[in-house]
């Protein structure tokens, strides 16, 4: 056994145990009260025939307080969850290698192939190769938003270079470093609400040979970000609810002509998210689909 696979990775996976069916909306609040409680909150539509079924599943990095999650479960909704039917799966640490092997293949996202740090077979030669680490696989661009972000910057490139950009919910840091890589003279600045997220993105500029700048800290008005302002891109991958109270923030560090590549929405909240950022100075550039889930690419009004 390897030293890598004798590394702890003390996981655990959290099924809420909610009987009855949920839509879209009731699960994305869910996930917006449960992200502080672990390092990943997954929302699936389990495409039901007579209407949206939502599963909410969290994953924490050491053994979970189920009763803290239950409460804070069941206050967004009383009820919603029982404390008894509520399961924690701890991830097995000797096997971790191989669960990454199965639930974390390669993929191809436009230009780009991204696999794990558990990978070993062939790179094809056409798309440039984006590696994420084994042990801490979230962010790996499995999910509709980030592949979104990602087509949308391929969009982008067509026609536009820039100089400076800001990954704002950076997360596993993969948005930061797909930018660099796109756009290999842009300045890169990559924060997050989340420490732990800071240290993951700069373990994943290395493996990537990216340099950026990254921070820990409160969305816009973290140090840095406002250090490293004005802006001419701006990525931000994170829910409806915060994307909608940030716009005048994000307005406010974006160069005039700029543009943002929003995600973490999804499809019906489309024009609520787009509402909020035309309100607050921007016009709608772009919309990128991808099953339930929407990008925007929205540009600063020039002269603004």
């Amino acid at each position: 056994m390897t030293a890598e696979e004798t590394i702890p990775h003390i996981l655990f996976r959290i099924e809420l145990g909610i009987d009855k069916k949920i839509d879209g909306a009731l699960a994305e609040r869910l996930g917006e009260a449960l992200e502080d409680l672990g390092v990943s909150v997954f929302l699936h539509n389990r495409e039901a025939t007579d209407g949206d079924d939502w599963s909410v599943t969290l994953t924490t990095l050491g053994e979970p307080d189920l009763d803290a999650i239950c409460t804070q479960a069941n206050s967004v909704e009383e009820g919603i969850v029982e404390r008894n039917k509520m399961t924690a799966e701890r991830l097995p640490e000797t096997d971790w290698l191989q669960h990454v092997h199965d639930n974390f293949p390669p993929i191809e996202i436009g230009r780009f192939f991204v696999y794990g740090s558990h990978y070993d077979g062939e790179k094809p030669g056409n798309l440039v190769p984006l590696q994420i680490d084994a042990a801490t696989a979230f962010g790996s661009g499995e999910h509709e938003t980030t592949r979104s972000c990602m087509d949308a910057f391929e969009q982008i490139a067509r026609q536009h270079g820039f100089s400076n950009a800001l990954d704002m919910g950076c997360g596993s840091g993969i948005l930061a470093i797909a930018i660099q890589k796109i756009w290999p003279d842009v300045k890169v600045t990559a924060v997050d609400i989340d420490p732990e997220s800071i240290v993951v993105t700069k373990r994943h500029a290395e493996f990537n040979t990216v340099k950026l700048e990254a921070a820990a800290g409160d969305g816009y008005n973290t140090p840095l970000a406002r250090q490293n302002a004005p802006y001419d891109l701006v990525a931000c991958n994170i829910l409806s609810g915060p994307l909608i109270e940030m716009s005048n923030d994000l307005y406010s560090v974006l160069k005039p002509n700029g543009f943002a590549v929003l995600s973490g929405l999804l499809k019906r909240q489309r024009e609520e998210v787009i509402g909020a950022h035309q309100r607050a100075g921007f016009t709608l550039a772009g919309v990128i689909e991808d099953g339930d889930w929407a990008a925007l690419i929205m540009q600063k009004k020039q002269g603004a």
